[in-house]
């Protein structure tokens, strides 16, 4: 297991407790502005990538056209058709919104571009976060899972609804944590993260939802997540203004939303996953599959090889793993 400080035992207690802590200038401007980079790159193949989609453009289009399928160009790791239809046939449905909706506003998503940007692979493989990350897991070991970006343009007036990641994911097991890295100034007013603290020990999953709305996939075995929204005074929800350098890190099982952005400046961030020795690989029902993985695991084996390296512990200290991965592609 990663070595513990004072400050990251007390943090440790933290994130056990409350399922998530707000961790301080832990990346560097150096590699913020190499995220900045990629993500930029990312938001300006919308239209041509496989796996990017600017949500605020769908939601519009899921509540004001009741025909029309969203455009979502190649992109193919969600099916927006069956996601709208879901939606719509979903008696408890609504939008959740912040504002009004401006023509400035996107709200962009990505996924699975530590293969082929740099920048990310540096942060999620060779920057401090892989040895905080295990000590705050507890983990003899530490893999990498995947890479999400979200991008909320000013003007974005539709929410991420709450939400827990597990089911998203094809994972067995809890030893999973979430970074979520801001790459500018985020407060209430441009999008912040949202927590409900403690929800990671309700002991229950629930089913994966479509971001825009409330409505759980319709293809998930497991119940819809609670009403927050509806009933927030029902619920210890938490916020965190951070700063570029800062991390939020969440447990698998935390329930999580964002507000919109309503303000004049850009909230763009990256979410990157890691999972602990004890997770296994499991083909969960309704989860979203990965692209692009080059040697596909049965249930139950555990996480390995290119597709979800082992960040820690290094062979040997200082060595940079992020070349290495390179080198073999």
């Amino acid at each position: 297991m990663a070595m513990l400080d004072n400050n990251a035992t007390f943090n440790r207690a933290i994130f056990e407790r409350d399922g998530v802590v707000a961790l301080r200038g832990v990346i560097t401007p150096e590699e913020i502005a190499a995220l900045r980079r990629d993500v930029d790159a990312q938001v300006q193949t919308l239209g041509t990538s496989v796996t990017a989609y600017d949500l605020e453009a769908i939601a519009t289009q899921t509540w004001a056209d009741q025909t029309a399928i969203p455009q979502t160009g190649p992109a193919m790791r969600f099916n927006m058709e069956a996601m709208k239809a879901a939606v719509q046939n979903d008696a408890h449905a609504q939008p959740l919104l912040d504002g009004q909706r401006r023509d400035t506003g996107m709200f962009f998503y990505d996924a699975a571009n530590w293969k082929r940007q740099k920048g990310v692979r540096d942060v999620a493989f060779d920057s401090r976060l892989p040895a905080l990350i295990a000590g705050l897991l507890g983990a003899q070991k530490l893999h990498f899972w995947e890479d999400t970006s979200f991008v909320k343009a000013p003007g974005t007036a539709q929410r991420t609804a709450f939400h827990q990641d597990l089911a998203y994911f094809q994972i067995d097991g809890d030893q999973c944590a979430i970074v979520w890295i801001p790459l500018d100034k985020v407060t209430r007013e441009n999008g912040a993260m949202e927590y409900v603290r403690g929800s990671h020990k309700w002991g229950q999953t629930y089913a994966p939802n479509v971001f825009f709305a409330q409505t759980p996939f319709a293809t998930s075995p497991y119940p819809r997540c609670p009403d927050i929204e509806g009933n927030r005074e029902q619920f210890d929800i938490v916020s965190f203004d951070v700063e570029p350098g800062d991390v939020l890190v969440h447990h698998v099982r935390t329930l999580h939303g964002a507000g919109g952005n309503q303000s004049q400046s850009m909230r763009r961030a990256i979410s990157l996953r890691y999972c602990g020795d004890q997770v296994r690989y499991h083909d969960r029902q309704g989860g979203v599959a990965q692209t692009g993985l080059t040697q596909p695991l049965c249930d139950g084996e555990p996480l390995g090889g290119l597709d979800y390296p082992m960040v820690w512990p290094r062979p040997w200290p200082n060595l940079k793993l992020s070349p290495l991965y390179s080198a073999v592609q």
